[in-house]
């Protein structure tokens, strides 16, 4: 690691780059998950608001992973020319989309499930759900926590439950 002008380390670059890689493949599944639950979203079919609430929350998801790809991106580039110029910022808003990409997922599983189930798991509308569902999972996991930072696991909820016991341990 290289010192910063603001004496904070400057990350390994190849480390970060596939940490933008990450956030982009998560990206990419939220845009998978958006087409297939805008697809399924047919009004007339039992699960109408169920399925509109799925492709919403995709939505957000998509939105979240793609700030989070912005972040590493655009802080990638002020590393690679040994600046360290808007990390705090960048930090503060890729933890705010991190945040909500745990609601943005959890809101969009129930709403495809509710709408596969109500539409028939073997419908047409069910199926396309039932697949926004599980790249929506993948897309959270992926991308969704990745959040800014200069070193460390992703922000998954494992990390922060030993996060979390730590503290309490250190706090006896």
């Amino acid at each position: 690691m290289t010192e910063s002008p603001n004496t904070a380390p400057i990350p390994e670059l190849a480390w970060a780059a596939g940490q933008r890689t990450l956030a982009g493949v998560g990206t990419l599944l939220s845009v998978l998950a958006l087409l297939a639950a805008k697809i399924a979203d047919q009004p007339g079919i039992d699960g109408y608001a169920f399925r509109l609430t799925a492709w919403i929350a995709a939505l957000v998801l998509l939105l979240c992973c793609a700030v989070l790809t912005w972040c590493w991106h655009s802080q990638l580039g002020q590393w690679r020319s040994g600046r360290d110029d808007g990390y705090p910022q960048r930090r503060r808003v890729s933890l705010i989309a991190h945040v909500v990409s745990y609601a943005a997922v959890l809101v969009g599983m129930f709403g495809a499930i509710e709408g596969s189930a109500l539409a028939g798991f073997a419908s047409r509308a069910g199926t396309l759900d039932g697949i926004a569902f599980i790249l929506m999972i993948f897309g959270q996991i992926i991308g969704g926590t990745q959040y800014l930072r200069r070193s460390g696991p992703p922000g998954t909820v494992p990390t922060y439950i030993r996060k979390l016991n730590a503290k309490v341990q250190s706090l006896r």
